[in-house]
């Protein structure tokens, strides 16, 4: 009676797909909760579309990776590096990205909210339409990065001519 129980459940419980936390980079793949070696080369990912919410990647190098649409939520990525990286539209939400890197980075409309940007560089970055309320910004570089219609963490709108510094 057991074996009919069981295998009457499995074949109602609809199978589950997700990514174990050593499968590929690859767009859409779901590393929720995932913990990775400190300092991996990751440079040039192809990974869009991917849950990346509340995995680990301390000092990783995603530089020139594709990242749009993705979820990077509630994770840690301290003194990471995402140079030039495109990460159009993604979620950053509640993020640790303490000293990453995100110099010449695509960010347009990515949202901050409640992130730790400690001394985060965002040099000549993309921040179009970014939202940055409620987050850590201490100490971060924003010389020559486009601001234009930015939230900024006090919830104002970056104006016109935000280049480098948000204008009201």
């Amino acid at each position: 009676m057991k074996k009919i129980i069981l295998l009457l459940l499995l074949i109602l419980i609809p199978g589950i797909s997700q990514a174990a936390c050593d499968d590929p980079l690859t767009d859409g793949v779901d590393y929720t909760n995932c913990r990775f070696s400190d300092g991996q080369d990751l440079q040039g990912s192809y990974l869009p579309n991917s849950n990346l919410s509340f995995a680990s990647f301390i000092q990783v190098n995603f530089d020139k990776s594709i990242m749009m649409n993705s979820n990077l939520s509630f994770g840690t990525f301290p003194e990471s590096t995402f140079v030039r990286a495109n990460l159009y539209e993604s979620t950053l939400v509640g993020g640790n990205f303490e000293k990453a890197n995100f110099t010449g980075a695509n960010m347009t409309r990515v949202d901050f909210m409640g992130s730790t940007l400690i001394e985060a560089n965002f040099q000549n970055a993309n921040l179009m339409e970014a939202n940055f309320t409620s987050s850590n910004m201490t100490n971060a570089n924003f010389d020559g990065a486009n601001l234009i219609g930015a939230t900024w963490t006090n919830g104002e709108t970056c104006g016109p001519n935000s280049i480098g510094v948000c204008n009201k």
